[in-house]
């Protein structure tokens, strides 16, 4: 029996209408806040969770972390209190904003997602987990239940507050797990701090269940996923008419039993396209009639919700992602790394200024945070010059081995090696030169064949090598 009810006012501000949402951990309810006059949704954590002072504690904690994350793709949280009940009971609970759309889960229910709105879906979620990272936030229950689909694109549910699977999921210190059994990575059974790795994990298999229909693995209980542990067998290969072999790698590298191994979520962001800028509307979010109310108890004011970015459609018969865009995205300057300020890999000359329209680029996440939309006087650019010349061609490169190997996609001696095969390029006679660029071409393929390299950084290096030949070819400067 639920605590909550019709009309109920919870610290003289929020009233509620009607319950929206229910399940083992806590019920959500449509509520009026009669202070700043808008729709809010208010999560209670429900039943002996919220007899838990321990429960009450933790979820105060994390809902202060939630509340630092502004971002387009995540659900914000405005506000927590903690509700006296005439009984004595106290129930704390969140205020959050007001979603309008349907989730993944039901989504998915009528099918798979076309792979370029599957792609872009889990890029948005990608941004949201990279900026989530960034400030310490993991949420442990992606799934697609906690996807919402809108009009301007992915949110992410219940960020930085995963709901306890249930009693029966109890790890080996004796906790109650966190998480859903298909999503949750082998090496959290182990005890330990939340991983940002567990996302990514996740969000593989969400984007993998996205793109066909079905989860990657037969994991339905916990059962499950401490037999799979020990004998998992290898994730069948993604074969989705269209998808790119590049993307198909990369759902699969987020499924890796080594977590080391996984991209970043900023990384995953910008391959799936979910950093490129945008002019945004200004958004006008439903307003509440002012009604007399006595002064209220909660004395901090919450922000309002910010405008939001729409997410750009793709053309009619035109794919919003294809292995070239993502391959010119990564080549001019689009590859976000953790604990680096991350500027434009192509800048214009070598100076390492961004292009118009260029995204900004914050520090740090897992790969590190993507960066955010930000509004440009003029349009935006996808894709950075090209460059002019030689040397500007071989220094890209060298930015591109530098990036990688921070964020461990190359073993250090492969990264060695190709800065100093492509330092190597520009000297001798041009036949020598001809001889070197295919030197170096059959050196990434076998540090590609031997997985000294992930081969969306390879093909990347070979589009360089590429543009290197055809500048070489039309007898560009050497300078």
């Amino acid at each position: 029996m639920s605590p909550f009810t019709p009309s109920l006012r919870l610290h003289d501000r929020y009233v509620l209408r009607e319950r929206i949402g229910l399940g083992g951990m806590s019920e959500v309810w449509r509520a009026d806040d009669e202070v700043l006059h808008r729709p809010v949704a208010v999560k209670a954590l429900a039943g002996r969770l919220a007899a838990d002072p321990q429960w009450r504690a933790t979820i105060q904690r994390e809902a202060r972390a939630a509340a630092r994350l502004t971002h387009p793709h995540v659900t914000q949280v405005y506000d927590y209190g903690e509700a006296a009940l005439p009984d004595g009971a106290v129930v704390p609970y969140l205020v959050m904003e007001l979603v309008d759309g349907r989730t993944l889960a039901d989504r998915l229910a009528g099918g798979p997602l076309a792979w370029p709105d599957a792609v872009r879906m889990a890029g948005q979620v990608a941004a949201a987990l990279a900026a989530a990272h960034r400030i310490g936030v993991v949420h442990r229950d992606i799934k697609p239940a906690n996807v919402m689909l809108t009009e301007t694109g992915a949110k992410v549910l219940d960020f930085g507050i995963a709901a306890p699977a249930g009693p029966q999921a109890v790890g080996q210190t004796g906790e109650l797990l966190m998480g859903t059994p298909a999503y949750f990575a082998p090496e959290r059974l182990d005890p330990g701090p939340a991983n940002p790795a567990g996302d990514v994990y996740a969000l593989g298999a969400l984007l993998y269940r996205a793109l066909v229909g079905r989860a990657p693995l037969p994991v339905q209980t916990w059962d499950d996923v401490v037999d799979l542990r020990a004998n998992r067998p290898p994730v069948p290969p993604l074969r989705v008419p269209g998808l790119p072999a590049d993307v198909a790698d990369l759902v699969l590298a987020c499924l890796a039993v080594d977590p080391a191994r996984r991209p970043g979520a900023a990384l995953l962001a910008d391959r799936l396209g979910a950093g490129r800028p945008v002019d945004p509307p200004t958004a006008i979010l439903p307003t509440l009639s002012p009604v007399e109310h006595p002064p209220t108890l909660v004395e901090r004011r919450p922000a309002p919700a910010r405008a939001v970015p729409p997410v750009p459609a793709a053309a009619p018969g035109r794919p919003a992602v294809s292995s070239n865009r993502l391959f010119a995205v990564l080549v001019a300057g689009a590859v976000v790394l953790l604990l680096a300020l991350v500027g434009t890999l192509l800048a214009d000359g070598g100076s390492g200024t961004p292009p118009a329209g260029a995204p900004a680029a914050p520090t740090t996440g897992a790969g590190s945070s993507p960066p955010r939309p930000t509004p440009s006087r003029a349009a935006p650019s996808t894709v950075a010059p090209e460059p002019v010349t030689l040397r500007q061609v071989a220094d890209r490169f060298v930015q591109l081995v530098d990036r990688a190997e921070a964020a461990r996609l190359i073993d250090r001696k492969t990264a060695d090696d190709l800065r100093k095969k492509v330092a190597e390029l520009d000297r001798g006679k041009p036949r020598d030169r001809a001889r070197r660029v295919e030197d170096l071409r059959d050196k990434i393929e076998d540090a590609a064949d031997d997985d000294k390299v992930d081969r969306v950084t390879a093909a990347a290096l070979r589009e360089l090598l590429d543009g290197y030949e055809r500048l070489r070819g039309g007898g560009s400067q050497e300078g």
